[in-house]
C-alpha cells in the first residue's frame, strides 16, 4: 500500500539520517574532547568532615560548619593545617558538607584560595525536613522560601566580595545533598 511504501522511504531516510549523525559524531569527537580537555580540569577532591574526634564536645559543630571561624584550629596554619595537608596529597578541591550561614566562612575561601584549593559548599539539610514548622515538608517540597534565604545569607558571610562578586575559592554551592 501507499501508507507501507511511505513509511518505508521515511524510515529509510531516518535511518541514513540516523548513520550519517553518528558518522558526523565519530568524526567530531576526538576534537570535541581534545578541546575539552584542554579547557576542563581534573576535579581531585577531598570531602571534609574531620571528626572522629577525641570526644563528642570536640567533634561536634552547629550544623556541620566545619569551615567557620570556630574550626580554626582544625584547618588553618594556626592549628593543625588540614587545608595545606588536602594540597599536599594532591587535592585542588574541597567539598563541605552544611553550615550556619550565620557565620562568616571568609577565612576559610581566603586561605582555601592560598593553597590552591577551589571549595564546594554545602547548605545545611535542616530547613528541607528537619526545621519544625516550615521544612520543605509544610511547603508540598516547594523549598524556595527556606533556602532563598539561607543563600542570600552565605552570599553575606563570605561568598561575595564586596564588589559583587562570588568569592575566587567558591566554584560550586550544593543546596541539596544526596
Amino acid at each position: 500500500s501507499i501508507s507501507q511504501g511511505s513509511t518505508l522511504a521515511s524510515r529509510t531516510l531516518s535511518q541514513r539520517t540516523m548513520v550519517s549523525m553518528v558518522h558526523l559524531a565519530v568524526w567530531a569527537a576526538p576534537t570535541l574532547l581534545a578541546a575539552h580537555r584542554a579547557s576542563a580540569e581534573l576535579i581531585r577532591g577531598i570531602s571534609y568532615g574531620p571528626p572522629p574526634l577525641r570526644s563528642m564536645e570536640e567533634g561536634w559543630m552547629p550544623q556541620d560548619d566545619w569551615f567557620c571561624n570556630e574550626a580554626v584550629p582544625l584547618w588553618g596554619r594556626s592549628g593543625r593545617g588540614d587545608l595545606r595537608v588536602m594540597r599536599e596529597l594532591g587535592a585542588n578541591m574541597v567539598r563541605l558538607y552544611g553550615n550556619n550561614p550565620e557565620h562568616d566562612h571568609t577565612n576559610f575561601l581566603d586561605e582555601a584560595l592560598e593553597e590552591g584549593l577551589s571549595v564546594s559548599a554545602g547548605m545545611s539539610d535542616w530547613p528541607y525536613y528537619q526545621k519544625v514548622p516550615g521544612s520543605c515538608l509544610d511547603t508540598d517540597l516547594n523549598c524556595f522560601t527556606q533556602i532563598q534565604p539561607m543563600y542570600v545569607q552565605n552570599l553575606r558571610k563570605g561568598f561575595l566580595r564586596p564588589d559583587g562578586s562570588y568569592h575566587p575559592a567558591l566554584k560550586y554551592m550544593n543546596i541539596l545533598n544526596e
